[in-house]
């Protein structure tokens, strides 16, 4: 047996919880890839690892079979590599992927509410996260188009969907988040 084979038969739970965990979305795969490697993956690489082609994704968020998951994670693994290693990565990505799940169905209805008083108007949403971002950066104003790139809508976009906000936040959460803080500081934020 290799150890490619001997890590996934170790790791299958960690793979199928991350798996359903991330529904597949590539971005989220990039991130434990990057972990794995412990540097950015650029993410043609992580679509080409997927065996995917990112033309196929366009205007869809990019999303990859539980088989090529499966496939890529396979293929990364080096026969000096140890059960550990990918336990500890999947398990620090599992944990992000829960608290983020978690937190965003505690604060969605003040999000949407929110969303829904400023009309998705990306002006009123950047002041928002300008509001919540960390010292030394809170209440700064960000570089042109930088609201437009964290909401993934055009640069010429004026306003977002609440999913879109919603997606956003559960993209960005940070594992210290908490939803009280949150919604605390998105119901004191106003326009």
């Amino acid at each position: 047996m290799s150890n490619a084979d001997a890590i996934m038969k170790e790791i299958n739970s960690e793979v199928d919880t991350f798996y359903n965990l991330s529904e597949g979305h590539i971005e989220y795969i990039n991130h434990l890839f990057s972990e794995m490697a412990g540097q950015m993956i650029p993410p043609p690489t992580v679509f080409e690892l997927l065996g995917v082609d990112p033309k196929s994704f366009a205007g869809k968020v990019p999303i990859a079979t539980k088989e090529q998951f499966v496939n890529a994670i396979h293929k990364s693994i080096d026969d000096s590599d140890t059960v550990d290693q990918y336990k500890k990565v999947f398990n620090n990505q599992t944990t992000r992927l829960s608290h983020a799940k978690k937190v965003l169905g505690e604060i969605k209805d003040t999000v949407n509410s929110f969303h829904s008083k400023v009309g998705g108007d990306l002006a009123k949403i950047e002041g928002l996260f300008c509001s919540m971002a960390p010292e030394p950066n809170t209440g700064k104003p960000m570089p042109p188009g930088m609201v437009n790139a964290l909401l993934r809508v055009s640069p010429e976009a004026k306003t977002c969907s609440a999913e879109e906000l919603l997606a956003c936040f559960e993209r960005n959460l940070d594992p210290s988040d908490t939803s009280e803080e949150l919604i605390k500081k998105i119901n004191q934020f106003q326009p």
